[in-house]
């Protein structure tokens, strides 16, 4: 990491000191819950504090060094702050598959994340995600103005007809087939529908059915994954989209947690900080 100036005046050695020493301060001052104790515990009998790490992915090694929980930016970073988050029991943004379906694919690329959700809920509450709407119905609810939490004036929704167009013909082969059971098996299925790639069928089945085989690589993702050393520099996205999963998936098992809790662990910080986390993060 180059010796920059962080967005608080300190440079990244004295961010990861800091770190360090909240880290113990929680721990002595008993702000570290005995769920969080107890993943430790578990993690610490695998988790290779400061080693160089392995995980195989296809027919490639890669090789990276695991680092410490004080340490912005590595793998041991990103498990121990996974751990220090409340327990999340689902991460559903709808009640059935369409609702699901409807809310991954009106957010993501483009899309801030507050915007997706009022969009989604626009549509969900004018009964279009329970039928088979036209794509120019769910046009008609994306161009209205939405209110949004933090906004002081209506948002314009972008890419309304694109998305509409899309969610419609999503929405249609949903009803006229039978959708698989078996996690995998719905996302490769998923696959099929149009406007969705590995990125939102991956959302859809890890929120529908608390599959923990599945990784949301995004921006955020992508990011941190390259600066702790576990994505390889010459993967590119959708192409390989299977290896970015592998990998993460491999470095959740390592920390002893869950790939969807370290997903959102990471897409939460790096996108409260915006920029700031990708100059925190550059190599």
């Amino acid at each position: 990491m180059p010796a920059t100036r962080t967005t608080h005046g300190l440079a990244p050695a004295q961010v990861h000191c800091r770190l360090n020493v909240a880290l113990r301060e929680d721990e002595r001052a008993g702000f570290v819950s005995a769920r969080v104790r107890d993943q430790r515990a578990r993690a610490d009998r695998r988790e290779p504090l400061g080693e160089e790490v392995a995980l195989r992915v296809g027919e490639r090694t890669l090789s990276f060094s695991w680092g410490h929980p004080w340490q912005l930016g590595t793998a041991a970073y990103w498990a121990e702050q996974t751990r220090r988050r409340p327990h999340v029991e689902s991460y559903a943004l709808g009640a059935t598959l369409a609702e699901e379906l409807g809310a991954c694919m009106l957010g993501g690329y483009g899309i801030p994340a507050a915007v997706g959700i009022a969009a989604y809920d626009a549509v969900r509450t004018a009964g279009l995600l329970e039928a088979t709407p036209t794509a120019g119905a769910i046009e008609a609810v994306l161009r209205t103005p939405l209110s949004v939490p933090g906004r002081a004036r209506p948002v314009r929704y972008r890419f309304a007809a694109q998305r509409a167009y899309r969610l419609a013909g999503a929405l249609a082969m949903l009803r006229a087939g039978e959708p698989p059971r078996e996690p995998l098996d719905l996302r490769d299925w998923l696959l099929s529908l149009p406007g969705v790639g590995p990125k939102t069928a991956s959302w859809v089945v890890r929120n529908h059915c608390g599959c923990g085989r599945v990784a949301i690589v995004d921006v955020h993702v992508h990011r941190a994954g390259l600066t702790a050393g576990f994505f390889a520099c010459d993967w590119r996205l959708p192409r390989d989209y299977r290896r970015f999963e592998s990998a993460f998936c491999q470095v959740a098992e390592r920390a002893g947690v869950s790939a969807a809790a370290l997903d959102a662990c990471v897409w939460d910080q790096l996108q409260a900080l915006g920029p700031a986390g990708a100059l925190l993060l550059a190599r």
